[in-house]
């Protein structure tokens, strides 16, 4: 978990710093958008091979790789300051970071028993977004400007790798077994599928616009990371609830709830002002990352040990297709109708959840 501390920090760092660097270099908001999905682009295009190399490298080493490809990424987007080479430079980044990604979420759901498993994924997804939201917090200290943030972005990598050798011996066995493609996870599962294309389209256009949408609604850049970073803490705090709440009741019936409480919370985030707008965003990121822990949390529950790695490759599949289609529709929204676009571009998003989940019934 605290691996993803680093690699949490890492995103949190890179989807403001992009987002605001292209807007200062007068980027349309298709653009920025289109920068935004590159990390999901490049997972998408390996995620297919990645359960294979896990298998073969083995967890630690696995995870170990991707962090210096990350590294890679981070040094392309420093050497050379274009939007074009900017663009390659999250794709290299969002290729790296698939590989622990996917190993860590293998891992966490191999290991932990099915009565805690809504609690102790809670805790993994958590650990994650702390680290995304230390990221804009980080980036409001220290600039976009100069080497400190991609300094500081490859030192959160470099440290990510420490407590994997610390703890290699207790990796589980990654098992590459085939037979599990996304056709097959659909129809396993829809609302697990549902659940993680909506999980990826509202976290992407939240962590590549939000900061923008602030702007726009007449805060400075400061405020704006600070409303990115509230939106995080909020995933944070309200995960670890929507875990204890997965351990007890019908996760289904509970991710369908989730859904109708993103719509009302889209509303009020648009509609509020001052320091409520605050508050709107806290509750907005809460459901937003549950959706993510509650999917995932169902996955391990639905499918054995041996189809795991499988089904967690066309889980990220999925959500890659989310996280590429969130940036750009909402950023498409926001060119024609101002900041509205983005919040009824979540308003949809949590109607969509809500009505997959109230139309199939769970599995027996």
């Amino acid at each position: 978990m605290i691996h993803m501390l680093g690699v949490g920090l890492t995103l949190g760092l890179t989807f403001p710093l992009t987002s605001l660097t292209l807007e200062r270099w007068g980027s349309a908001g298709w653009v920025i958008g289109l920068a935004g999905a590159m990390a999901p682009l490049a997972i998408l295009m390996f995620m297919p091979v990645l359960p294979t190399i896990a298998q073969r490298l083995g967890a630690v080493r696995a995870m170990s790789l991707g962090c210096l490809v990350g590294i890679a990424g981070l040094l392309i987007m420093y050497l050379f300051q274009t939007v074009p080479m900017w663009i390659v430079g999250r794709f290299v980044i969002g290729a790296g970071l698939a590989l622990p990604w996917l190993a860590g979420d293998i891992w966490i759901n191999s290991v932990v028993s099915e009565g805690s498993r809504g609690r102790v994924i809670a805790a993994y997804v958590a650990c994650l977004f702390i680290g995304f939201a230390a990221g804009p917090l980080v980036l409001d200290q220290i600039g976009i400007d100069g080497l400190a943030p991609f300094a500081v972005g490859c030192a959160a990598l470099i440290l990510a790798v420490v407590p994997l050798i610390m703890v290699r011996r207790l990796a589980p066995e990654i098992v590459a077994e085939r037979g599990v493609g996304i056709v097959s996870a659909i129809r396993a599962v829809p609302v697990v599928a549902v659940g993680a294309f909506l999980a990826g389209f509202t976290e992407a256009l939240i962590f590549s616009l939000l900061t923008i949408w602030g702007l726009q609604e007449g805060m400075n850049e400061a405020g704006a990371l600070r409303l990115l970073t509230t939106c995080i803490v909020g995933g944070i705090v309200l995960q670890f609830i929507a875990g204890m709440l997965a351990d007890k009741v019908g996760r289904q019936w509970l991710i369908g709830r989730i859904g109708l409480s993103l719509l009302v919370a889209a509303g009020a985030l648009q509609l509020t002002s001052g320091s409520l707008v605050f508050v709107s965003a806290f509750f907005v990121g809460g459901l937003i990352l549950a959706l993510y822990g509650l999917s995932l949390t169902l996955l391990g529950e639905r499918f054995p040990s041996a189809q795991l790695a499988a089904a967690s490759a066309a889980f990220l599949i999925l959500y890659q297709l989310g996280s590429m289609a969130g940036p750009l529709v909402a950023g498409l929204a926001m060119d024609s109708f101002g900041s509205a676009g983005l919040t009824t571009s979540l308003a949809a998003a949590g109607l969509a959840m809500a009505s997959a989940a109230g139309f199939w019934k769970p599995a027996k």
